[in-house]
């Protein structure tokens, strides 16, 4: 009965559309648990893991330290992940308290994640703030967001996708979250890349808010697929010769961002690299 569990669960995974990437990763890290204590062949669940959410990385992390061969290595790379968002969130209350912790701080991001959740609650921990976001459309993980700051009485401005740039004047800083990042770029939702090229135009600083377990190697980064969503979530209907496409992801290079606030420091983009090979 466990393994009809955990393939169930597998094709719940596969079918999730709205949960970011910590979501997927908690959920991923049960079933190959649930997985290893049924004596199930670990090398095709980890296999399967990753087929479900192909454009995650901390899922293919997971399913590399599930197959190391030494099952302390998932043990330890889920404590690490367990005690991520507390360390990722003393780093961010540290960096961005320094300039003028009175001063109230204006954020503007795009879609939910749950690294970026946990960065705006620690920088309100320590200064005034408030956020913009962007509705992140088809899905409209945006309104999660603003739905749940909004419910802890952080003032929130909602903005549809093309009209986000607005937010940028008079903005502090850009914080988005990843789904992987590689040495030179990181996958977000789409829209984040003309954010960051725009964010970067007006001098307002972009931050990517991340955990270790989002940072993956060269050869790993070439084996992630960009999921796309169907093409009646954007137009259900369209005319004969129109080709719609709705890509949910879309790779950001580095250059654009000025710092990722992660659970083991604040890397200069410079730094991003050797993490990623270590």
């Amino acid at each position: 009965m466990a393994l009809v569990s955990v393939h169930e669960r597998l094709a719940a995974l596969a079918a999730n559309r709205t949960a970011g990437a910590a979501e997927l990763l908690a959920e991923a890290l049960d079933i190959l648990f649930t997985a290893r204590a049924a004596r199930a062949d670990m090398h095709e669940i980890a296999r399967a893991v990753c087929a479900a959410q192909p454009t995650m990385a901390p899922l293919w992390n997971a399913a590399a330290a599930a197959t190391a061969g030494d099952p302390e290595r998932l043990n330890q790379f889920a404590e690490r992940v367990r005690r991520a968002p507390a360390t990722l969130a003393r780093y961010a209350a540290a960096h961005f308290a320094e300039d003028d912790p009175k001063r109230p701080l204006h954020v503007v991001t795009i879609s939910f994640s749950s690294s970026v959740v946990v960065v705006i609650e620690a920088i309100r921990s320590v200064r005034p703030l408030y956020v913009s976001c962007s509705e992140s459309h088809p899905a409209l993980e945006g309104r999660r967001l603003a739905a749940r700051l909004a419910a802890t009485a952080l003032p929130v401005t909602y903005f549809g996708d093309a009209a986000i740039g607005h937010a940028l004047t008079g903005a502090d800083a850009v914080i988005v979250g990843a789904d992987a990042i590689a040495p030179s770029w990181f996958l977000n939702k789409s829209g984040t890349r003309m954010l960051a090229a725009a964010a970067a135009e007006q001098g307002v600083p972009v931050y990517v808010a991340a955990t270790r377990d989002k940072f993956v190697r060269q050869e790993l980064s070439a084996r992630l697929v960009i999921r796309n969503g169907t093409p009646g979530e954007v137009w259900a209907d369209p005319p004969s010769g129109v080709d719609v496409r709705n890509p949910y992801f879309e790779s950001t290079p580095l250059h654009l961002v000025t710092a990722v606030v992660s659970d083991i420091g604040v890397l200069g983009t410079g730094m991003v690299p050797d993490v990623c090979e270590h």
